[in-house]
């Protein structure tokens, strides 16, 4: 797969403050390239990204709520009011979901292809990743790189381990945390696997490196 990076991308000068208290830290919007050459940005969700949350979990199938949410849970239930007013409003002391979005032009209809949260127990100095990508933009790379801003995010907070719950099934979100370093601890009867990364504080040097 490839796709390309591209650099950080936040709002105007001057208005990075008020930015933050309603969008969520500027620092973490970022442009990105589909392999395709579809272009999205990731940046943290926002509260009025209701409307675009009930079409985007109106796209996934059963087998991709299953796998976000380790179990069936109805669309209704996603898509409920009260429900997604908590989803798109997040405490960044506790918790940041990031989403891909995708615009139709300028100006155009917006459409969140991917979400990716970021769980934090700063008691423990860890955090817990949940990622979802809409099935029409599985095997595009979002949840690669939806994994590695989360990865970013969580080591530049300090935190010194990230978690994730994954079913044995979900074979492809498997695979990209194999990729990205995660080892999988998974004890005999349990339904579910654990995977953890132990994180290096940013700027650490790698052992031998000195």
């Amino acid at each position: 797969m490839s796709a390309n990076d591209h650099p950080e991308t936040g709002p105007p000068a001057g208005a990075a403050s008020s930015a933050t208290a309603r969008f969520g830290p500027a620092h973490y919007v970022t442009a990105w390239k589909l392999k395709d050459g579809t272009h999205v940005t990731i940046r943290p969700i926002r509260p009025d990204d209701e409307p675009l949350m009930v079409r985007f979990h109106q796209t996934l199938s059963e087998d991709s709520v299953y796998f976000r949410y380790l179990g069936p849970l109805k669309l209704s239930q996603r898509i409920e009011h009260r429900r997604l007013i908590k989803v798109c409003r997040d405490d960044y002391d506790r918790e940041l979901a990031l989403v891909a979005e995708r615009r139709e032009g300028e100006g155009g209809r917006a459409d969140i292809l991917a979400v990716g949260r970021l769980i934090k127990f700063h008691d423990l100095q860890e955090a817990e990743f949940a990622v979802v990508v809409a099935d029409a933009y599985q095997g595009s790379g979002l949840g690669m790189q939806l994994m590695r801003r989360l990865i970013r995010i969580a080591r530049n907070e300090g935190h010194l381990r990230l978690t994730g719950y994954i079913l044995p099934d979900n074979r492809p979100m498997l695979h990209i945390c194999e990729k990205l370093g995660f080892r999988r601890i998974h004890p005999i009867g349990d339904p579910v696997v654990k995977v953890e990364l132990a994180l290096r504080p940013a700027g650490a040097s790698k052992p031998g490196s000195r």
